[in-house]
């Protein structure tokens, strides 16, 4: 985690390693908090699907209900698919506001000047 009350970038190879780290950062955050998620939901449909055909082979239902029953899972699977386009979208947020919460703390350390009003100042400090 960064220090950004006391961060302080003179060049831009050092703005790009922040940045690189703030955002490497991020995103493992995301990762570790969806990657059970999507794995969870596409083995509960994999395994239902699974189950549901070994049925209809077995004669276990008939045939209506192995349709009705694949097309809750194709509806299911459709809706993982827009969780995990809208948790990317989440991610790509992320990045942004990490990236220009790094280089709004950066001119303000450097210049005294908040361009960015959304930073978090310490305690005891003027961010006008």
């Amino acid at each position: 985690m960064l220090d950004f009350a006391n961060l302080r970038i003179d060049n831009v190879d050092d703005l790009v390693a922040t940045l690189e780290e703030e955002l490497g950062g991020v995103s493992t955050q995301w990762w570790n908090a969806n990657k059970s998620v999507v794995t969870g939901y596409l083995r509960s449909l994999a395994e239902a699907t699974m189950q549901t055909r070994l049925a209809l082979a077995n004669g276990q239902i008939p045939p209506e209900a192995a349709d009705m029953i694949m097309s809750n899972q194709k509806l299911a699977f459709t809706q993982t698919l827009q969780f995990t386009k809208f948790m990317t979208l989440v991610l790509a947020q992320q990045l942004l506001d990490a990236a220009f919460k790094v280089i709004g703390w950066v001119i303000y350390n450097k210049t005294g000047v908040n361009l960015a009003p959304s930073l978090v100042q310490p305690a005891g400090t003027d961010a006008s």
